[in-house]
């Protein structure tokens, strides 16, 4: 962990200024190291901090059969103008880290050799941020905290801040947020880094229900998506029609067929706009299943359409 001197010449909670990340003060001394954990399924170390006035818990989580690292954070914090990163030195380097963005991902430089590098010191992202070297490499997934930089071999995530203006309090007390650290081989878009911030994101949750008659098979799926290179982010009953509307997108950057097998019953398909208006001719469903061709990082919406229910 690392904390930084943060003093925006404006804007006290929204900017980070040019040569905040320039001095860097380590939290490397832990108070106490506990082995909080260690069953068949799961374990786990707690490693307690403690900093100027603030006091760090950290539990480092590790699940049978996982290949991903958690780390559940709970931390009182009570500093004023004070950055707090978490720094992760990796033995994979590029001269350029990705970032997850709305409906894609961005690369930015890791070195500093110019004033346009200079200026691309932190980065809003969403799910996960990622270096590697091609061959093998680091995804850092997130589900609340969505400020990363990366320079040379080091990968950082934003975790708080401490603004005076416009609220005294911002980010003070208690603060509870869990972050995956997910090395891999490959690069991010062989290893499913896009799939992984999602299931970080969204977790699968399960409910019991009591044995009942019914016409479903043992296994059953109401909607699935192919290739793994998109994803569905939105199923929603259509605003001006009997139908459902179907929003995916492409994200390794590859031309595709989209396969969407839908709920049985539709009467046809077709592509539509952002407002759900429709555009082109009319799309095939073959065994419960459309297909449409999908260009690199493109956004689709299909419509699909139902009987009226009377």
């Amino acid at each position: 962990m690392q904390t930084f001197t943060d003093l925006p010449k404006q804007y006290d909670a929204w900017n980070i200024d040019p040569g905040t990340l320039d001095h860097v003060t380590s939290i490397d001394k832990a108070d106490s190291v506990e082995l909080v954990a260690k069953g068949p399924l799961r374990a786990a170390i707690r490693v307690t901090r403690s900093w100027q006035s603030s006091k760090f818990v950290q539990e480092i989580t590790l699940d049978a059969g996982a290949d991903q690292v958690e780390v559940v954070n709970d931390i009182d914090w009570h500093e004023t103008h004070v950055l707090l990163k978490a720094a992760f030195p990796l033995a994979a380097a590029s001269s350029k880290a990705t970032y997850e963005i709305p409906y894609g991902s961005i690369r930015r430089p890791t070195t500093r050799n110019n004033s346009w590098e200079q200026a691309q010191f932190e980065v809003p992202a969403l799910r996960w941020a990622d270096l590697g070297d091609g061959q093998h490499g680091f995804s850092l997934l997130n589900n609340s905290k969505y400020g990363y930089d990366g320079k040379d071999n080091v990968l950082r995530i934003s975790l708080l801040r401490s603004p005076a203006w416009p609220d005294p309090d911002a980010d003070r007390g208690h603060n509870h947020f869990t972050y995956a650290l997910y090395p891999h081989a490959g690069d991010w878009k062989q290893a499913l880094t896009v799939r992984r911030g999602y299931e970080y994101n969204y977790v699968l949750q399960a409910s019991q229900a009591q044995s009942h008659p019914g016409s479903f098979p043992a296994d059953h799926s109401y909607v699935t998506v192919k290739p793994e290179n998109v994803v569905l982010t939105a199923l929603k009953k259509a605003e001006d029609a009997d139908g459902l509307i179907f929003r995916v997108y492409e994200w390794a950057g590859e031309t595709s067929e989209v396969q969407i097998h839908v709920p049985g019953g539709a009467t046809g398909a077709t592509l539509t706009n952002l407002m759900e208006k429709p555009e082109g001719a009319a799309l095939a469903i073959t065994d419960d299943t459309v297909r449409v061709p999908i260009h690199p990082y493109e956004i689709l919406t299909v419509r699909v359409e139902y009987p009226a229910k009377r």
